[in-house]
């Protein structure tokens, strides 16, 4: 394989056909890690929310994060869908299953960050420090 500016100019079709598929694979898996490690984070943000106190915007956060995790979790079918797919319906459905994921996982984050916000105010009214992931 040669360089040139940068970018990899392969040598024969195939091996770029066999490289962009294992990338495809990679982000398969690592869209799934990702899934799991944010169902994990939610777990442990559930986890310290309920032995806290319940302060302004800590609803908000909770709530937004679980909406990302199941966002989330969309995206990776949605991912896995589109890696299986064996034809271009299979394939467009695997797409637009991960773009909603996606659009789940904005809104949760929206929910997140008004929570964060009104819990910022309240941690620096009462001069507290807290944890807003």
């Amino acid at each position: 394989m040669q360089f040139e500016n940068s970018k990899r100019k392969w040598t024969q079709q195939s091996d770029k056909k066999e490289h962009i598929n294992r990338l495809k694979q990679q982000i398969g898996a690592f869209v799934w890690i990702q899934a799991l490690a944010l169902v994990a984070e939610t777990r442990a943000v559930t986890e310290l929310y309920d032995l806290e106190d319940k302060d302004p915007g800590n609803e908000e956060i909770l709530t937004g994060v679980w909406i990302q995790a199941i966002g989330q979790l969309i995206e990776a079918i949605g991912v896995s869908k589109q890696l299986l797919a064996n034809d271009n319906p299979s394939l467009f459905a695997g797409q637009r299953t991960s773009i909603t994921g996606d659009w789940i996982q904005s809104i949760g984050a929206s929910v997140e960050a008004v929570g964060g916000e009104k819990s910022l105010k309240d941690a620096i009214r009462k001069g507290q420090n807290g944890l807003i992931p």
